[in-house]
C-alpha cells in the first residue's frame, strides 16, 4: 500500500536518526584533507592531522597524548583524559593558560574521511604545551617521571622549528604557490 515505507526510505531514516543520535543533533566538522596513513613526521613522531572544512588545522586527541610520551590507558579520573589530568597537576598547572586549558579539557569532535568521528585539538595546542613543559622544566620544578615528557617537548620544539624555517622561506620566496 502506500503507507509502507521502502527499504531505501528506512535506510535514510536511520541513518538520519544515527546521524543525529551520533553528534547530538549538530554538524560536526568534516575533515577535507588528511587521512591517518599520512601523518605529520616529527623525528620518531607521527601525528595524523587533518584539515577540517572551516579551515582548522588539527592534530588527533590520542596522537598528542602519545606524541608527549604520556602512557596510554590506565586510570584516570573519569570524564578527564590523561592529558587533561597532566596539565590539572599541581606542577604544570601553573605554567598552562586559562585559553591552552580550555582547549584541552574541549577537545573538537570532528568527522574523518572515511566518515568516522575522532577528537582532535588545534594544532597550536601541541606547540603551546611544549613551551609550558619547557618553561616548567626551565624552573626547576618537574618531577623525575615528567622528566622524559619535558624530553619529547623539546624534541617536539626541535622539529617545529625545522619545519617552520622550512615553509617561512616558501612563504617569503613565493615557492609554497609552487
Amino acid at each position: 500500500s502506500g503507507d509502507e515505507t521502502s527499504p531505501a526510505d528506512k535506510s535514510a531514516i536511520a541513518r538520519n536518526a544515527a546521524e543525529a543520535r551520533w553528534s547530538g543533533g549538530a554538524t560536526l566538522p568534516r575533515a577535507v584533507y588528511g587521512s591517518n596513513d599520512k601523518p605529520l613526521r616529527i623525528g620518531d613522531v607521527e601525528l595524523p592531522c587533518y584539515v577540517l572544512d572551516d579551515e582548522r588545522r588539527v592534530l588527533t586527541a590520542a596522537s598528542v597524548q602519545s606524541a608527549m610520551a604520556m602512557a596510554q590507558g590506565g586510570s584516570v579520573v573519569k570524564g578527564m583524559s590523561r592529558l587533561a589530568l597532566f596539565i590539572s597537576g599541581k606542577i604544570i598547572s601553573p605554567y598552562i593558560s586559562n585559553e591552552l586549558r580550555d582547549r584541552i579539557q574541549n577537545p573538537i569532535l570532528f568527522r574523518t574521511p572515511a566518515n568516522g568521528k575522532a577528537y582532535g585539538y588545534d594544532a597550536e595546542v601541541l606547540e603551546e604545551l611544549c613551551e609550558a613543559i619547557l618553561a616548567a622544566r626551565q624552573d626547576g620544578v618537574l618531577q623525575a617521571q615528567q622528566k622524559p615528557i619535558a624530553r619529547q617537548a623539546e624534541i617536539l620544539i626541535r622539529g617545529f622549528a625545522r619545519v617552520g624555517i622550512v615553509a617561512q622561506v616558501d612563504e617569503a620566496t613565493g615557492y609554497e604557490r609552487v
